[in-house]
C-alpha cells in the first residue's frame, strides 16, 4: 500500500468534510490517503511550501486568495511546481473557465456537487501520472549523471594518459642528450611516434562524444552565437564548458602553460565579453 498527503482546499467546511469522506471510504485499496485542509488559498499555499503535498485539490472561489490565484502561486514556487492540482468548482464550469484553469496550471476539472466516485477516480489516475512523471525524472537525471561519469572518466582517462606520455618523452630526450649522434636516430623515431600519439585526433573525437552525450547543444549554440571560431578554440571552450583549469587545457592541447593562458584571453577577446565577466562563467552559461 502506498501513503499520500492529499491537500483538500475549501472555505466551506461542509464540502471540505465531503470530499476527505468520499475518498476515505471509497479509495482504491492499493493506496492510503493522509488530509491536510485549508480554508482559502493563502493558507493552503502556506502549508504546501511547508509540507509538499503529493496532490491539492482546491475550490476555486475562496476569500484572500482563490483557487486560480493559488495554483499559479504553487506553479511559481520550484519545489512544489510540479504538484498535481485538480480544481473543483460548482459555479465557473463553463468551457473558457475549464481552459483558465488548465492555464494556470491545474491538471484536471471536477464540477459540484462531487460524485464519489469520480473524485476517487480523477484523484487516483493524477497521482499515478504523477508517479510515473517522478519516476520518468528520476531515471532521466540517472541517465544524466551516468553520462557526466562517463564523460568524466574519458577526460581523466585522456588527461592521464598525455601526462604519461609527456614524462615518458621528456626523459627519452633527456636520455638521448647522453648518446652519441650516431646512436640517436632510432630514439628520435619513437619520441615522434609518442608526440603523434598525443595529438592523435581520435583523442578528441573521444572526448567530444562522451562530452555530446552530456551537452547535445553546446557546440550548436556556440557556433550559432560566435561563428568565427576556429577549430582549435572551440575545443578550448568544450575544455573550459567542463571545468578543466588552465594547467589541464594546456596539456590537452599539448600547449605552453602561458601559451595556453594566452590562447584563453584572446577567446575572450574574440567572444566580446565585458571585462568584469570571466569567459569560463559565460561559456558555462551556454
Amino acid at each position: 500500500m502506498k501513503n499520500y498527503s492529499l491537500l483538500v482546499v475549501d472555505d466551506d467546511k461542509n464540502n471540505l468534510m465531503v470530499m476527505i469522506r468520499y475518498l476515505e471510504k471509497h479509495h482504491k485499496p492499493q493506496v492510503n490517503y493522509e488530509f491536510l485542509t485549508a480554508p482559502n488559498g493563502k493558507i493552503a499555499f502556506e502549508i504546501a511550501k511547508k509540507t509538499k503535498p503529493d496532490l491539492i485539490l482546491t475550490d476555486w472561489d475562496m476569500p484572500l486568495m482563490n483557487g486560480i490565484e493559488m495554483i499559479r502561486a504553487v506553479r511559481q514556487l520550484p519545489a512544489i511546481k510540479e504538484t498535481p492540482i485538480i480544481i473543483v468548482t460548482g459555479i465557473n464550469d463553463a468551457a473558457e473557465d475549464l481552459k483558465l484553469a488548465l492555464d494556470a496550471g491545474a491538471v484536471d476539472y471536477i464540477q459540484k456537487p462531487v460524485n464519489k466516485i469520480e473524485l476517487n477516480a480523477r484523484v487516483y489516475s493524477a497521482l499515478q501520472l504523477y508517479d510515473a512523471f517522478r519516476t520518468i525524472r528520476l531515471q532521466k537525471t540517472a541517465i544524466e549523471e551516468q553520462k557526466k561519469q562517463e564523460l568524466g572518466s574519458k577526460t581523466l582517462q585522456i588527461y592521464e594518459k598525455n601526462q604519461i606520455l609527456s614524462t615518458v618523452k621528456s626523459r627519452l630526450e633527456n636520455y638521448l642528450l647522453d648518446l652519441k649522434p650516431d646512436d640517436r636516430p632510432a630514439g628520435k623515431a619513437i619520441v615522434k611516434l609518442i608526440e603523434q600519439n598525443m595529438h592523435h585526433d581520435n583523442e578528441w573525437d573521444a572526448f567530444k562524444q562522451q562530452f555530446d552525450k552530456v551537452n547535445p547543444q553546446f557546440f550548436k549554440v556556440l557556433e550559432e552565437k560566435h561563428n568565427d571560431l576556429t577549430i582549435s578554440e572551440i575545443k578550448m571552450c568544450a575544455y573550459i564548458y567542463v571545468g578543466l583549469g588552465i594547467k589541464e587545457i594546456a596539456d590537452f592541447m599539448h600547449l605552453e602553460y602561458g601559451g595556453a593562458r594566452v590562447k584563453k584571453t584572446r577567446i575572450k577577446q574574440k567572444l566580446k565579453l565585458p571585462a568584469d565577466l570571466k569567459i569560463d562563467d559565460y561559456i558555462r552559461g551556454l
